[in-house]
């Protein structure tokens, strides 16, 4: 079973090595950036700052950074495939959340003029940073004001001062908001810190609009996840977290401020300095002796890499299948979103590898690439994926390429600005490759592989030959065990 808190997963790092207590004082001015960043270099532990200047509480980075502690946090070995398998099932069979009266969240109630963001640990992450950004792991709950349907999402968000927040929000908080200013409402908004790890893992997931990530988290915790009703806002967030800064955002532009930039998940600034969506507090609410999380973004190798890749993956998936396109054997997404490989169990006709490009080309916003491959490919392995598109490949034949009116990412860099310069209007051109060897007018060559009973023997007696090392199955491509 995974866990429902975050407290009893640091309790399993702990006994299993993987995380460091950094009890010498650390700066909140980019010296924790700087710490971070060459821990995620080195593939280290989590780190948990117990000392941070100017803070009443610690921060924690870097706990789900590797493959290892994903799959501790969602119960499930350290294999790429087998954190799919069950996070597909869950994704399919969810657990509505069970709305309880007290939580350990609620513990604290903090309102008014005592509301403080200062108190936090905030990191200032890079040099060239807008200002502190408290919201890196924070879930953001938003509601749809006519179904009242929720949405868990991962939207950064900076300090603007004591109880302000500035947002950059995502594709369905924004059309949330957008039914708010048609009515002239302000939207109620919740951001909950230290949540359950399963739902961290699950709040990028690209589900469809009205689907509940909170279930999915349930399901994957093997029961529903806990919630209790806000206590300014009409919002369920969970129970168990530490952290949950209540608030809303005026339908009014005029009281909006400034927000960005932030070096971000691209490895680049991204989202420059403009007025956006600001959050103005209305409580906090906390654990007793909370721990604020966090992470460091940037290009890969880091936390948020192996986070989207699990959920990015199980929504492609989910959206393929939804879709009813037959044969689907395993979906990777990686590069933050953008490079999405698909394996068929077999093609079932002349088209089908077309059939899954033009379906992801469909429903997918931020991948830029999706390559399609045989079942005899590894999705999970880059190295495979590599050489199916050099050998099965003929750029003329397999790939196409889109005109730049498709659905694209606001923090994608290599967008023209005027395309992107407003967070509901980004557009970008992207391309599809069959790498696949059917029905492509020849029949390809045998591959070359050890013959099957000596490779047998061979791995029957492995430990006979003194070479001292595993045979490997898969390489994962989201972090290193």
């Amino acid at each position: 079973m995974a866990f429902d808190d975050l407290r009893s997963f640091i309790r399993c790092l702990e006994e299993n090595d993987l995380i460091r207590h950094v009890r010498k004082e650390v700066d909140w001015n980019l010296e924790i950036g700087a710490v971070v960043h060459e821990t995620f270099q080195r593939h280290g532990p989590a780190l948990l700052f117990d000392n941070v200047k100017d803070s009443d509480y610690p921060l924690l980075a870097g706990a789900l950074m590797t493959t290892e502690r994903l799959g501790l946090a969602l119960g499930t070995p350290n294999d790429c495939r087998a954190m799919q398998k069950k996070g597909f099932e869950a994704l399919m069979h969810p657990l509505e959340p069970e709305l309880i009266s007290d939580g350990a969240c609620q513990q604290n109630v903090v309102t008014g003029d005592d509301i403080d963001l200062a108190r936090f640990p905030t990191p200032f992450w890079h040099p060239l940073d807008g200002g502190r950004f408290i919201g890196t792991l924070g879930v953001v709950i938003t509601k749809d004001p006519d179904t009242g349907a929720q949405n868990a999402a991962l939207y950064r968000q900076q300090v603007l001062g004591k109880k302000k927040t500035g947002a950059l929000l995502g594709r369905h908080a924004a059309m949330m908001f957008q039914k708010y200013a048609a009515a002239d409402k302000p939207m109620p908004i919740a951001t909950c810190f230290g949540v359950p790890p399963a739902l961290l893992a699950c709040a990028p997931m690209p589900l469809n609009y009205g689907e509940n990530e909170m279930g999915v988290a349930g399901a994957l915790i093997g029961k529903p996840l806990p919630v209790v009703r806000g206590k300014t806002v009409d919002l369920l967030v969970p129970a168990n977290c530490e952290f949950v800064l209540e608030g809303y955002i005026s339908t009014d532009e005029v009281g909006w401020e400034e927000e960005g930039p932030f070096g971000e998940y691209t490895g680049y600034y991204g989202g420059e300095r403009l007025v956006r969506p600001t959050i103005e507090l209305s409580a906090i609410t906390h654990r007793d002796n909370p721990i604020l999380q966090g992470t460091l973004e940037g290009k890969a190798p880091n936390e948020s890499e192996t986070i989207s890749t699990f959920a990015h993956s199980l929504g492609m998936k989910s959206d393929l299948v939804k879709m009813g396109v037959p044969g689907i054997k395993d979906v990777w997404n990686r590069s933050r979103g953008f490079f999405t490989c698909v394996s068929l169990e077999r093609q079932f006709y002349a088209g089908h590898a077309r059939q899954v490009i033009d379906a992801l080309l469909t429903v997918s916003r931020g991948t830029k690439y999706i390559i399609v491959v045989d079942s005899d490919i590894d999705v999970f392995n880059a190295e495979d994926v590599d050489w199916a598109i050099a050998t099965r490949v003929q750029p003329h034949r397999d790939i196409v390429i889109t005109d730049n009116q498709r659905l694209g990412m606001v923090l994608d860099p290599s967008i023209q600005p005027d395309m992107r310069a407003h967070w509901l209007d980004v557009r970008t051109s992207k391309m599809g490759i069959d790498a696949t060897t059917k029905y492509k007018g020849h029949e390809f060559p045998p591959t070359v592989e050890p013959d099957a009973q000596a490779h047998a023997r061979v791995l029957e007696h492995w430990h006979e030959y003194g070479i001292d090392t595993e045979p490997v199955e898969s390489i994962p491509v989201a972090g290193r065990s």
